[in-house]
């Protein structure tokens, strides 16, 4: 037994032969494929494969804890939930992906009780007859889940010990859009610019928009993965480089276009979604401002268990990697 236990240990301690890198098969990934087809990680020096997770940030937190993937780009407040909820988490914080934040869609039926409220009506207006609604999200601990927080706490509905809504795990957008048509769930929250296609075709009313306050994406890297902390830097200096040439490359109307057609999106819709994002200038840096502002609201919000509790840094991030801000 104990050799068996010196074995794992070592393998623990050995170098990265291959980072297996999640993420959403989504336009925000599109910077990593582009790294891909271009090489840019084999020619720096690192072999990286990457792992879809159509079920987005709950998916990827449960590929990291199994050993599934090495490093995941998910939604900020996922990962920061689901490091503040574990004692021994399997993971850090390494990194962010996207300065911007991301702007979600509220989606409902197109005949049902919601369906004669204009499309894309603002805020609180729209919101207040979601009120104890049957909320579609891919699983527990995903973006779809958790925001639907952050919208109850902006209309004041948050009760301790009573949930805002009744939650239906549908799993990824395909049950997520028949989960609304069936009547199994009353809205879902989604990206809006994957989601707009799904409105414009009728299938889907678009209710309204919520944007919470900090960035969209940040890195996560598993604990195995993180000893080998020169992999891991390497990767995101690849990450920033191509990110920074993916939005240079948005004027020329290359990355618009690359956007459009791996992802089938009308370019008009590419280029709205282009004119708010933002990159940082190093993936390896993290706003410590905009880690307080999630915990904040997802205190508030009951998505942090223990509220009052005081997260350290240290708990979510690896500051020998990231550089906080």
């Amino acid at each position: 037994m104990d050799d068996d236990q010196d074995q794992q240990q070592a393998q623990e301690l050995m170098p990265l032969e291959k980072i297996r890198l999640g993420c959403v098969p989504e336009h925000f990934s599109s910077p990593l494929y582009q790294a891909v087809e271009k090489r840019l990680f084999t020619e720096a020096g690192i072999e990286v494969e990457i792992v879809s997770c159509p079920g987005g940030t709950g998916e990827m937190v449960n590929a990291l804890n199994d050993g599934q993937i090495d490093v995941a780009i998910a939604l900020t407040e996922g990962l920061i939930a689901s490091l503040s909820n574990t004692a021994d988490a399997t993971f850090r914080i390494i990194g962010t992906y996207t300065s911007s934040p991301l702007t979600w869609s509220i989606a409902t039926s197109p005949t049902g009780k919601h369906a004669s409220t204009p499309r894309e009506t603002p805020g609180p207006e729209a919101w207040q007859e979601l009120k104890g609604a049957k909320i579609g999200i891919s699983r527990f601990g995903s973006g779809s889940h958790i925001i639907p927080f952050v919208l109850a706490d902006n209309m004041g509905w948050l009760e301790k010990g009573k949930e805002p809504f009744t939650f239906v795990p549908l799993k990824n957008i395909t049950g997520l859009i028949q989960g609304v048509e069936s009547g199994e769930a009353d809205a879902f929250l989604w990206e809006r610019v994957m989601t707009k296609p799904h409105y414009d075709s009728g299938e889907l009313h678009h209710l309204s928009n919520i944007t919470p306050p900090w960035p969209a994406f940040m890195i996560a890297a598993s604990n195995k993965a993180l000893v080998d902390k020169q992999a891991l830097k390497t990767l995101l200096a690849v990450i920033t480089k191509e990110a920074a040439n993916f939005m240079q490359c948005r004027d020329s109307g290359e990355s618009v276009h690359y956007v459009a057609n791996r992802f089938k999106l009308p370019i008009e819709d590419v280029k709205s979604w282009f004119a708010p994002l933002g990159f940082p200038t190093d993936a390896r840096n993290v706003s410590s401002a905009a880690v307080a502002e999630c915990i904040s609201t997802l205190k508030k919000a009951g998505v942090i268990v223990n509220q009052q509790a005081e997260i350290p840094m240290g708990k979510l991030i690896d500051e020998d990697i990231a550089q906080l801000e």
